[in-house]
């Protein structure tokens, strides 16, 4: 025997409306639509867009509004406005019969496009910042050498600065042969090449060494400075540059003798100095 089964009156017509599973929608509040709802929340449309993927995903039916609805409220026109004129990329439209999976594919896109998007910004603000930098770099050095070149200038009109300049010049001239009488500019005599050298730099020294030694002030040997000019004999009869002292020892640049050359050396015994520092 057969058992009848009634046919129920609503079999074949539409299911009646049935309200959001609330446990399951629940159940998703730390998954990753949560996550990404909660990440885009400042991005107007995205927003509604993640919540309805979210809304299927949970098996609630959710209606999804035209694309050219009016906006919720108040609260979600002023987020779109700020999104739309900061030109995110927005998400694509996501129809009513698309599924939970297409869905997320669309989500994933747009938060690619939106990395993205944020990469491209901080990369400009970087290279701002380094454009930022370099200009003041540039700046600074710029003022760093006008500085220097003050500096220098000064210096080179300083009589530190001359006597430096008089120094280099006689040493440009070391290998040159000692002549009698001569004042270069290939060969020189002792006073020859004082007065050539110092002449150069802007200080004007007569002649002989006897007479350079009386136009300079005298000084304590010990007291000797770096481009005063040390002298032999009373009266004098030789006349070199002082350099430095090593090991105790004075080490002058003169022009020795006849059949020499200008060079450096150790001072001979029995000199004394005269300041070039004072003339």
């Amino acid at each position: 025997m057969s058992k009848s089964v009634s046919n129920p009156a609503h079999r074949g017509a539409p299911r009646p409306f049935r309200s959001p599973n609330v446990s399951i929608a629940r159940s998703i509040a730390g998954s990753p639509f949560d996550k990404l709802r909660t990440t885009l929340s400042g991005h107007g449309k995205l927003i509604g867009r993640v919540t309805l993927a979210s809304g299927i995903a949970a098996g609630a039916l959710v209606a999804v509004p035209a694309a050219n609805a009016a906006p919720a409220s108040h609260e979600t026109t002023t987020v779109e406005s700020t999104v739309e004129a900061a030109k995110v990329v927005e998400a694509p439209t996501l129809e009513a019969s698309a599924t939970p999976t297409a869905m997320l594919t669309d989500i994933k896109q747009l938060e690619r496009a939106v990395e993205v998007q944020e990469r491209k910004a901080e990369a400009a603000r970087k290279a701002a910042e380094a454009k930022r930098k370099a200009a003041i770099a540039a700046k600074r050095a710029a003022e760093a050498k006008k500085k220097a070149e003050a500096e220098a200038k000064a210096f080179a009109a300083s009589q530190e600065g001359k006597i430096e300049r008089a120094i280099s010049v006689a040493s440009e001239q070391i290998g040159d042969p000692y002549v009698w009488g001569a004042t270069g500019p290939s060969s020189f005599d002792c006073s020859g090449l004082t007065q050539y050298a110092f002449s150069a730099a802007g200080i004007e020294l007569p002649r002989v060494s006897r007479d350079q030694a009386a136009a300079l002030p005298t000084v304590p040997n010990d007291q000797i400075q770096r481009g005063d000019l040390m002298f032999w004999g009373s009266p004098v009869y030789h006349v070199g540059i002082f350099l430095r002292w090593e090991n105790g020892q004075a080490i002058m640049l003169h022009a020795p003798k006849p059949g020499a050359s200008v060079r450096e050396e150790a001072a001979w015994d029995g000199w004394f100095a005269g300041s070039t520092h004072q003339a």
